[in-house]
């Protein structure tokens, strides 16, 4: 029987379980560093959203008001949703640029936020943080694509079919739809300054913007409700393939 040298037992590489165990301590590692990144671009956003609302809350200028509150329910549909993405599908391999899209659309939101007081702007601003978060799905739909077949049980299969569910309404309907009357709410204000601004109709666009967003908030907070025990069973049946 032939002996097994120390070039041969380099050349195999180490066990199926020690990758195992080690792709599972990579994938921790990859959703630490989501929800870190998460938490801090959301917080600087939110972070923005405060120092643009102090003078219309102290000044008691309340058709700002709305803007205000849309804001803050951004940030959460944000984090929440990030949230959701990264305990559902999120491992090893980082995604570079699924990350670079985070700060892009980050950077855009903040911009949008500090625009409170101004509803031309906002509405601008907003369009392109639309468009931002619409390729933002995009990108993450091949993310998960790509990783399908990690996918492996009825559980995960089931939680593989809701993710790709929800990104295809998501890429298909609600983000365009986001850009669409968003970018309309700008070209009305901007064409029409006089109804909009000085009669107060841009009330009525940042109220139906009100709306959609608190239901796509509760919409989210859904999807993780309904999502729990898949989520709990793919991470059982990672530990029990270590």
């Amino acid at each position: 029987m032939p002996q097994t040298t120390a070039r041969d037992a380099v050349q195999e590489g180490p066990p199926a379980s020690a990758r195992s165990g080690a792709k599972r301590a990579l994938d921790a590692a990859v959703v630490n560093i989501e929800l870190t990144l998460i938490s801090i671009i959301q917080g600087l956003a939110l972070g923005v959203l405060a120092a643009a609302s102090v003078e219309p809350l102290v000044q008691l200028q309340w058709q700002a008001w709305p803007y205000v509150l849309t804001g803050l329910l951004v940030v959460l549909i944000f984090w929440s949703r990030a949230l959701v993405h990264t305990l559902s599908f999120i491992g090893w391999p980082l995604e570079f640029g699924h990350t670079f899209v985070y700060f892009g659309a980050t950077l855009l939101e903040a911009v949008a936020l500090s625009q409170v007081a101004h509803p031309e702007r906002w509405f601008a601003l907003n369009t392109l943080y639309a468009v931002a978060v619409w390729g933002l799905y995009a990108y993450d739909t091949r993310v998960v694509r790509a990783h399908a077949a990690d996918f492996g049980t009825a559980d995960e299969q089931a939680l593989l079919a809701d993710i790709l569910r929800d990104q295809r309404v998501n890429t298909r309907f609600m983000m365009p739809a986001a850009v669409a009357f968003q970018g309309l709410a700008w070209w009305l204000v901007h064409a029409y300054p006089h109804a909009f601004i000085d009669r107060g109709w841009h009330l009525l666009l940042i109220g139906l913007t009100l709306l959609f967003s608190l239901n796509y908030l509760v919409g989210g907070v859904r999807i993780l409700h309904r999502r729990q025990a898949w989520i709990v069973a793919r991470h059982a049946q990672e530990l029990h393939e270590a």
